[in-house]
C-alpha cells in the first residue's frame, strides 16, 4: 500500500501593512484583524490506479496554505470530531482513512488567542489506538501586530540517518547539523546493511562517501535539491523518509531512505 505523504508548506512571514487604504486593499492578509481560516481539502490526480489523492489547505484570508498531499480526505462534522480525538471546541476539521491507513486535521483556537493547526495519524498496526496530533502551523500575530502564519519547522529536525537496505547494495545518507547548515553526506555500500547494533561494536566502516556540497530544502514544497539530483522530504505514520527521483534502487525507479535512528551513533 502506497503510504500517504506528508508536506508542511509554510507561507511567508508578512510584512507591516501600510496605513493608507490602497496598501490595505493590496494585501488583505496584512491586517490586525481577525483572520478567517478554514480548512479545504482537494481533489488531486492520482499517480496509481485505483487509488484516491488529496490535498489539504488551510485558507488563511486571500492566503492558501498547502499542509499535506493525503490519500483521502473529507470534511467532517462536529459531531465526528470525538471519534478522531479532537477537542469538540475545533473550529474545522478534515481527512480521512484508506486501505489501512489515516491522516486527520483540525483548526483550533489556543489558549493565548493565537490559531493552528494539528495532524495525527492512525493505522491498523497502531496499538496505542492514539491519533499523536502535533502541531503544523501557527496563525498569530508577528512583531508589528499583524496576523502571519508560523510553520512548526526546523533545519536540524532533518538531521539523522537514513538507509535503504539491499542484497549487492545499500544506501546510506548521514545529515549532522552544522551550525545554521547541514552536513550531508551519501554512502553506497557492497551488500546488505548489517544490524545497527552489530555495525556499532565492530566498528562497521561505511567509507567517507560523497560530500553533497548542494543541499537545499524548500519547505514551502518540501522538495531538495542537491548534488543527488531533485529530491521529496516525506512523513509516514511517524517515519521520516527522503526520495531522490534521479537514484534507482533494488524496489523501484526511485531512491527511497527512511530515517533509522539505530544508527544515530554515525552522526557523533
Amino acid at each position: 500500500m502506497k503510504r500517504p505523504l506528508l508536506f508542511l508548506c509554510f507561507c511567508f512571514l508578512l510584512n507591516a501593512c501600510n496605513s493608507d487604504s490602497s496598501s490595505e486593499n493590496k494585501d488583505k492578509n496584512l491586517s490586525s484583524a481577525l483572520p478567517k481560516l478554514s480548512l479545504v481539502c482537494q481533489s488531486e490526480t492520482s499517480t496509481t490506479d485505483g487509488v484516491p489523492a488529496h490535498s489539504v489547505h488551510l485558507m488563511f484570508n486571500e492566503e492558501k496554505i498547502k499542509l499535506a498531499d493525503i490519500l483521502a480526505c473529507e470534511t467532517f462534522e462536529k459531531e465526528d470530531y470525538v471519534q478522531y480525538q479532537m477537542p469538540s471546541d475545533a473550529l474545522e476539521a478534515c481527512g480521512g482513512w484508506w486501505a489501512g491507513g489515516g491522516e486527520y486535521f483540525y483548526l483550533y483556537q489556543k489558549t493565548n488567542g493565537n490559531y493552528a493547526v494539528n495532524y495525527g495519524q492512525m493505522y491498523e498496526e497502531k496499538v496505542t489506538g492514539k491519533y499523536d496530533y502535533t502541531e503544523l502551523i501557527q496563525i498569530k500575530k508577528n512583531e508589528n501586530g499583524i496576523y502571519a502564519a508560523f510553520p512548526k519547522h526546523e533545519l536540524n529536525e532533518l538531521a539523522g540517518v537514513y538507509t535503504l537496505g539491499g542484497h549487492d547494495n545499500s544506501w546510506m545518507l548521514i545529515i549532522k547539523p552544522a551550525g545554521e547548515k547541514l552536513a550531508v553526506t551519501y554512502h553506497v555500500i557492497e551488500g546488505m546493511l548489517p544490524p545497527a547494533a552489530d555495525s556499532k561494536s565492530s566498528n562497521f566502516e561505511i567509507g567517507e562517501g560523497k560530500v553533497l556540497e548542494n543541499f537545499q530544502v524548500d519547505f514551502s514544497d518540501m522538495t531538495i535539491n542537491s548534488d543527488l539530483g531533485q529530491g521529496q522530504l516525506e512523513s509516514i505514520f511517524e517515519r521520516e523518509r527522503i526520495t531522490f527521483f534521479g537514484i534507482p534502487s533494488h524496489q523501484e525507479d526511485v531512491l527511497r531512505l527512511t530515517k533509522d535512528k539505530a544508527f544515530d551513533f554515525l552522526l557523533k
